[in-house]
């Protein structure tokens, strides 16, 4: 069904007039609608995150609740992030105790989907002509999928989805299992170079770029980690070693010096260890291991006073508390 600029509106929670002005502004609205920080990568370059602020904001996840309802997009099995009920857990999980994990990444993912791809996909969602154009222009910035907004995931899926499509059945062909976690591609079995190669000419083909710098074959007996968990036993992903170590003496130092002093003498401030951060790491690690996480939880619950405090994640830019 095609739509129009009303129904784009209608869709966004705003008049058509406010939504026309946002397409004109957004360009050069940096400081106005929306901040833009840049993080230094490990390996080199750099990522440019985007903070939208009202109503942009407001627009974004607005468009990001409609689309879900509204576009033909079911998750293949094999994806596990921005996908609801799935999560680096069930990501990891498809990858225990095998002979040979190799991980790859994409680079640049999300910027490397362009303007014209995202018009492409939203003109067969039924958007065409002056309201494919507006759409375009409120979910993208400088001409690219920016991170940080609301409809940027389910966007970044949609662009990949004929190439999950392509490397689900070249797994399936030679009987390795295969998830994809945002830019974060996993296969595993009897893995070897030559699948390596494969798949870096699939996705080449497909006009995706390899980050070679973090292609990592992990074998059976050394180090073998799935979107941060260790899945060398068979009984389930667990937390690194070195996590569980860290917020143990988070606990420790709090418990005996207090939380101020945590944050001001103990490097707590320097990492943003705030009250939502503790108690989402805490969740986090007893979805995994209950028996670690869920004593670490009760405790900083009771140790760490109440604040608002916003955790901003600084790959994707979103709140993960």
């Amino acid at each position: 069904m095609p739509y129009s600029v009303e129904d784009l509106a209608q869709q966004a929670g705003v008049s058509t007039e406010i939504l026309e002005w946002l397409s004109s502004e957004i360009p050069a609205g940096v400081g106005q609608l929306y901040e833009q920080r840049i993080y230094r990568k490990k390996h080199g370059g750099v990522r440019e995150v985007f903070k939208p602020k009202r109503p942009f904001d407001t627009v974004s996840k607005n468009l990001y609740r409609s689309f879900t309802r509204l576009f033909s997009y079911a998750a293949p099995d094999h994806v596990h992030g921005f996908v609801r009920e799935r999560s680096t857990i069930t990501n990891a999980s498809q990858h225990l105790a095998k002979k040979c994990v190799l991980r790859m990444d994409l680079e640049d993912f999300f910027p490397s989907i362009g303007a014209a791809t995202i018009k492409a996909l939203l003109r067969e969602q039924g958007y065409e002509g002056k309201v494919a154009d507006l759409a375009v222009s409120l979910v993208t910035i400088g001409g690219k999928l920016p991170i940080g907004l609301s409809t940027s995931p389910l966007l970044s899926n949609l662009a990949f989805l004929s190439t999950d499509h392509s490397l689900a059945k070249y797994a399936q062909s030679e009987g390795l299992s295969f998830t994809r976690y945002v830019d974060d591609l996993t296969f595993s079995g009897d893995v070897t170079d030559r699948h390596s190669t494969d798949i870096a000419r699939i996705l080449d083909e497909a006009g995706w770029s390899v980050n070679t710098r973090k292609t990592v074959f992990m074998r059976r007996g050394g180090p073998q980690y799935v979107t941060g968990l260790y899945v060398g036993e068979s009984d389930g992903p667990r937390i690194p070693r070195k996590l569980k170590r860290k917020m143990r003496w988070v606990l420790h130092v709090i418990s005996k010096f207090g939380y101020d002093a945590y944050m001001a003498e103990f490097g707590g401030g320097e990492e943003g260890m705030r009250r939502r951060r503790l108690l989402g790491w805490a969740c986090y690690i007893a979805a995994v291991e209950p028996d670690v996480g869920f004593p670490l939880l009760r405790k900083f619950d009771e140790l760490v006073s109440e604040g608002d405090e916003e955790y901003w994640d600084e790959e994707y830019g979103y709140d993960l508390s």
